[in-house]
């Protein structure tokens, strides 16, 4: 693969874009009417769920969006960072994003447009307000991390048989270029490189991509995956969602490749050696 395009296939994973045309600039919002509209009829739909595991809300809410089209940089159209929301289009992040916004908002005791919005930042941004581009949880073992301390999510991935992940950052810093907010505000990259520091020295873990097949992935239904990657300065090239269909491991996720959310017809462990790209998952269960 050639270097551009591979850098267009990264950056489309660490940034995320939307053509938004309502601006409420008191709460730093961006949204279309269809955009709230969305949210109030998946809340009106799913909230006979609220007394389930949050982790089925997920699923079933996440499923309720395939052919929902894909559409990558899906929150860097903004000059300066607001918050994004966008129903109508996402990248593999985003939809995670927004599928377990929804899910919070449908099991909190008020649920609502305004609900969901400030879910949806807690879950976007370290320690769970929007400030400036750099508080946007960028890399995703970064967003695991701060989601964890949210209790929002907790990472099994050692549970389950995880090694050691040798997780050294530094792509964003090293590719200023690639996103336009680095190159516009030369203030961003000091901090970013801290940041990239502090999650470098963290201790994650991952499943080989050869040892899926012997993991017991069977009851991880509607956990979030994240797919690791040996990329030089990258923690996790991809994300899903785990989804067990006739006692078979398969991804749900927006796929760049069709376009669109789709469910993977082959399984997760097939799925995985067909791409050189990806090395290893991790495994983040939802909190109930």
């Amino acid at each position: 693969m050639r270097k551009f395009s591979l850098l267009i296939i990264i950056s489309t994973l660490l940034a995320c874009s939307v053509f938004s045309k309502k601006q409420d600039t008191k709460t730093a919002k961006v949204y279309t009417q269809t955009d709230s509209v969305l949210v109030v009829q998946k809340i009106n739909q799913y909230k006979v769920m609220a007394n389930m595991p949050t982790s089925s809300v997920f699923s079933m809410l996440a499923l309720s969006f395939i052919d929902t089209p894909y559409k990558s940089h899906t929150l860097e159209n903004q000059e300066n960072e607001q918050l994004v929301i966008n129903l109508r289009e996402f990248d593999c992040t985003t939809f995670i994003e927004t599928c377990l916004a929804l899910s919070l908002t449908i099991k909190s005791e008020s649920p609502s447009f305004d609900k969901f919005c400030e879910t949806l930042e807690s879950i976007r941004y370290r320690n769970g307000k929007l400030t400036d581009y750099t508080g946007r949880l960028h890399y995703f073992t970064d967003w695991i991390s701060d989601n964890s301390q949210k209790a929002y999510i907790s990472d099994i991935t050692r549970q389950l048989g995880g090694i050691p992940y040798p997780n050294m950052v530094n792509f964003m810093s090293t590719h200023t270029g690639a996103y336009k907010q680095l190159q516009n505000n030369a203030e961003f990259v000091s901090v970013i490189q801290k940041i990239e520091k502090t999650i470098s020295k963290r201790k994650y873990f991952y499943i080989p991509k050869d040892d899926i097949r012997s993991t017991n992935l069977s009851m991880t239904h509607g956990s979030i995956v994240a797919f690791t990657t040996a990329i030089d300065g990258l923690d996790v090239v991809h994300t899903g969602i785990v989804i067990n269909e006739k006692q078979q491991i398969k991804l749900l996720h927006a796929s760049s490749d069709k376009g669109k959310v789709i469910l993977s017809e082959t399984k997760l462990e097939e799925y995985i050696q067909g791409n050189k790209l990806q090395t290893g998952i991790m495994i983040l269960q939802i909190a109930n």
